[in-house]
């Protein structure tokens, strides 16, 4: 049932009390019962219209709430996607769940196409050694360095070195590309 429809049927309910005590009230001798069982119900719908309306306060803030929370990942998305290095937030099996646009760009993939994807895909040699070193990083208290060949998807293969920290069940990644003495140099 929502607010709307409960705001209308206790307005109904009220106007059907409001009809209900004139007509008891122009009774010529009302009988006490009467008397007392519409003074209870008035008390009643009373306590039900004072409810209904923290009701509406309450659903209006839990809006306003709904919508900060909005903004603030709106902010927190922007702020993400818009750091130039490489960041990556998995699982400690190295799934993927989140990733910003320089990691896609590392990894020459879409930022929808990686989420659920795990790193693993990407590593060319030793993933044996790149998974233990994953679950490793998800338990230690600082973060740790992970250096291995990353093959991005329609690309060559390239060293990368990776900070790696975990916190709650998800590691973050910050990944940089190493250049070799093969790798022009960029400005």
């Amino acid at each position: 049932m929502s607010l709307d429809s409960l705001e209308l049927q206790l307005a109904t309910a009220v106007q059907r009390f409001n009809t209900l005590r004139r007509r008891a009230e122009t009774v010529r001798e009302p009988s006490t019962i009467l008397v007392k069982s519409l003074a209870e119900l008035g008390t009643a719908l009373e306590e039900v219209r004072v409810a209904q309306e923290q009701l509406v306060e309450s659903r209006t803030r839990m809006e306003q709430l709904q919508e900060e929370l909005r903004q603030q990942y709106e902010k927190y998305r922007e702020l993400f996607d818009a750091m130039p290095e490489a960041y990556v937030v998995s699982k400690a099996d190295s799934t993927i769940l989140e990733v910003n646009k320089a990691a896609a760009q590392l990894f020459n993939v879409s930022q929808r196409f990686l989420v659920g994807k795990t790193l693993g895909i990407f590593v060319c040699e030793d993933r044996t050694q790149f998974f233990a070193a994953s679950q490793r990083a998800s338990t230690e208290q600082d973060s740790i360095d992970i250096r291995f060949r990353l093959r991005p998807r329609e690309r060559a293969p390239m060293t990368v070195e990776a900070r790696v920290s975990g916190r709650n069940d998800t590691l973050r990644w910050v990944l940089r590309p190493l250049r070799t003495s093969a790798e022009p140099n960029s400005l």
